[in-house]
């Protein structure tokens, strides 16, 4: 039955709307195909009453970020590592919700509830106790323009699950090899793919198949009801998120140029700094220098001068001794 579904769907019931205690085993997919077929138009006017009241938070704020921005999300999951990167300008709404989501550590130790052979791998049913989290997760987002230069969806490509146009939250899936019938959906625009650790995507746990009536996989409302420990009693063998780490890269070339810009005048003021200082140590070698040689013109001056008049002096008295010597010789000389 799998090659036979062709859209992953978010049960509205579990925590969105509705009494819990009404929940276990009554939920629906309003979205698939196949339960439309069996239950008929009474699945629609309980599509078309939920739609009225789910989220009661309201929608989620307005997108704000660079459509060139991109994100690398790395986790660690009970089957491995896997590095998933996101892009912006594929899916603006979607991206911005999957990246905060991951960000905040939503989907840290949540399960991967729907695990269909060739088919897909769909998680999104956190079990935070935050209820600003919560309640963030439960808002929905507007639906992003199609793309189908991108279609059929590949092994490793990432979307939204939905009920209906501008139902996206917090659920999503990732394809496998084949679910090329997906993307045709208002909710179905890819926002990112897996780049690392696909084989250990492909090797989560499949036994459960998909969930009833197709499969003996979990139903989304007990785990909306009851969290993590149905699936851990029920369903032990699922694989599940451990932690995960993001880290947002703006792609822009604007973003590049106002970097090197910002770069390039710190330098100029650098270098205006260093001129400043430049200058000031001219100004203080010419200074020295004038000072050097005014010290040159004045300070030796002095002691030649006076130098020159006290050997002038010496000589003078040392004339004068000398006359006075050969004088009193003569004087000596005629009187002997």
């Amino acid at each position: 039955m799998a090659d036979e579904i062709d859209d992953p769907g978010v049960d509205f019931h579990g925590g969105m709307g509705d009494d819990p205690d009404q929940l276990d085993g009554e939920e629906v997919m309003e979205d698939d195909p196949e339960v439309k077929e069996i239950m008929g138009d009474e699945v629609d006017d309980a599509a078309d009453e939920q739609r009225t009241n789910i989220r009661g938070s309201g929608n989620a704020p307005k997108s704000v970020g660079s459509d060139q921005e991109e994100a690398i999300v790395q986790c660690d999951t009970s089957a491995g590592p896997i590095t998933m990167h996101f892009y912006r300008s594929w899916s603006p709404h979607g991206y911005d919700r999957a990246t905060t989501l991951f960000e905040k550590g939503y989907f840290d130790h949540s399960h991967f509830f729907r695990v269909v052979e060739h088919f897909l791998v769909q998680f999104g049913i956190g079990y935070t106790t935050d209820k600003e989290l919560k309640a963030f997760s439960q808002s929905t987002i507007p639906d992003d323009p199609k793309r189908p230069e991108m279609l059929p969806f590949k092994e490793g490509m990432m979307s939204f699950a939905g009920s209906g146009p501008n139902s996206r939250s917090s659920q999503m899936f990732i394809a496998y090899d084949r679910a090329g019938g997906l993307g045709q959906s208002p909710w179905e625009t890819p926002f990112g793919k897996v780049t690392s650790g696909l084989e250990n995507v492909k090797n989560f746990y499949k036994g459960y198949g998909d969930m009833p009536p197709w499969g003996k996989g979990p139903q989304q409302g007990p785990i909306h009801n009851r969290g993590a420990s149905y699936i851990e009693s029920d369903f032990p063998l699922l694989d599940k998120f451990e932690t995960c780490s993001v880290q947002r890269m703006n792609q822009s070339g604007a973003g590049v140029i106002k970097d090197v810009n910002v770069i390039k005048q710190s330098g100029a003021e650098v270098i205006k700094d260093a001129n400043v200082v430049k200058n000031v140590a001219a100004e203080i070698k010419k200074a020295n220098v004038v000072n050097k040689a005014e010290t040159k013109e004045e300070v030796p001056s002095f002691p030649f001068t006076t130098l020159l008049i006290l050997s002038s002096i010496v000589l003078s008295v040392l004339l004068g001794l000398g006359y006075m010597r050969n004088k009193k010789k003569k004087k000596y000389n005629k009187t002997t």
